[in-house]
């Protein structure tokens, strides 16, 4: 049997420990790392007869762990997000954690830390698509790292978008305006927030809704059937960088309508980890980060909360042991 006993640890404990700071140095230290291929192979993806399930593992140099997380939509349309954590050394599974806090927390974070490395270090103004908690978790992040002197939010609900508004100006004690369109929402933002499909799925951000001088981050086409960016976006913006490139390449619907479109947007795709690196020249025109998920961004985020919630005593022992085979 195996010597430890494993842990859950739920929603409730993740919200109360892990913090944007804290989540997001690790996550730059995680991608300071030279990476390789085979760390985050690419996900699978199963359907059948209106069921689905998607699995993401990763092995994250320099960490103590390596994982999975595995979510599938029912028939229903609902859904469970499961990390499990493996200890590297002896392969033993240490915890299991209620990850769908951690999966918005995690996509944040990883923008932030993109934005950091491209976007000038002084006050700026959001434009944001969306109003779900996506952007409002993108917002938190970023304000974690930038100070906001401004936002515009765009979201197709009016009181949906008057809400995130109202919300946004007490939290961040600046004016916050809900925008009729999507390009009202980007008038002199410095930085825009696309964490929203469109209902239809049609894309809801053109390019010239864009300006030189901004950092764009879209984080809304993670699938083939899946639209957020129009391909003039793709096509205007002179550095794309993604976290996962081959999958922003091949599974993005963004992305691949800019390609049946004839659009070479190949020489342009860099990837995160080279950013944080330090392997990208500065002085793009126009950035954007294009992000499909990774599960080194759950592992190392779990990871996290794994130390905090153990430390805070919010994990719990499961009275159960996996047979241990060597």
């Amino acid at each position: 049997m195996s010597g430890t006993a494993p842990v859950f640890i739920g929603t409730d404990a993740v919200e109360q420990v892990l913090t944007w700071d804290a989540l997001v140095a690790a996550l730059r230290d995680a991608y300071a790392q030279r990476h390789d291929e085979h760390i985050s192979p690419p996900r699978t993806f199963a359907r059948g007869d209106g069921a689905s399930l998607r699995a993401l593992a990763s092995v994250p140099p320099g960490k103590r762990f390596m994982g999975a997380k595995v979510f599938g939509r029912g028939r229903n349309r609902g859904m469970n997000y499961l990390i499990s954590l493996a200890d590297q050394d002896t392969g033993e599974i240490r915890a299991l954690l209620d990850a769908n806090k951690i999966t918005a927390y995690r996509t944040a974070a990883t923008s932030a830390l993109a934005v950091d490395c491209l976007a000038p270090r002084r006050p700026v103004r959001l434009g944001v698509l969306g109003s779900g908690a996506e952007a409002r978790a993108h917002v938190q992040a970023i304000a974690s790292l930038r100070q906001i002197e401004g936002l515009s939010i765009y979201s197709p609900t009016p009181a949906n978008r008057e809400r995130f508004a109202h919300d946004f100006e007490a939290m961040l004690g600046v004016p916050c305006r809900p925008a009729a369109t999507a390009a009202q929402a980007m008038e002199g933002a410095d930085i825009g927030i696309a964490a929203a499909r469109s209902r239809d799925e049609t894309p809801i951000l053109h390019a010239d809704a864009l300006r030189d001088g901004m950092v764009l981050v879209s984080v809304g086409s993670t699938l083939p059937q899946q639209r957020e960016i129009d391909a003039s976006v793709v096509e205007r913006c002179d550095l794309i960088v993604c976290d996962m490139p081959d999958e922003v390449s091949t599974e993005s619907g963004d992305m691949l309508e800019a390609r049946a479109r004839g659009i070479d947007f190949a020489p342009r795709l860099r990837s995160l980890n080279q950013l944080v690196r330090g392997e990208i020249a500065p002085g793009a025109r126009l950035p954007m980060f294009k992000s499909v998920g990774s599960a080194l961004q759950d592992i190392v985020a779990a990871e996290l909360v794994f130390d905090l919630a153990t430390g805070a005593g919010l994990a719990v022992e499961l009275p159960i042991a996996f047979t241990y085979k060597q």
